[in-house]
């Protein structure tokens, strides 16, 4: 019997307060990075809004779920030289900003 490994998911998990009066470059920044992001596989999931944080100082504003095909797709999108220049633009844009990989397991 062959030893077969399921593939799974690895997970972005995104989370952004928004700067007051900084709506031109949230946008440029949302327009410019999705395409970037999906052709590194990236795909939304969920986005939600966050209520509160109950193991840190404050919730940021949103939070949005993204699938992966793996982690190497994630790297390869934050070193990507289009992506690098958006920092700045990501930097106006949001106030705070974390960024979490997740990696599915079975239970």
């Amino acid at each position: 019997m062959s030893n077969i490994t399921n593939k799974t998911n690895t997970y972005l998990w995104v989370e952004v307060s928004s700067s007051p009066s900084r709506e031109t470059d949230k946008a440029e920044y949302i327009q410019k990075a999705g395409p970037i992001t999906a052709s590194y596989g990236g795909k939304p999931v969920k986005t939600f809004k966050t209520s509160s944080a109950l193991d840190h100082g404050h919730a940021l504003q949103v939070a949005i779920l993204y699938s992966f095909p793996d982690q190497q797709s994630i790297d390869n999108l934050f070193s990507d030289p289009e992506y690098i220049k958006l920092i700045p633009v990501r930097e106006k844009a949001f106030s705070e900003i974390r960024y979490t990989i997740l990696e599915e397991i079975e239970v």
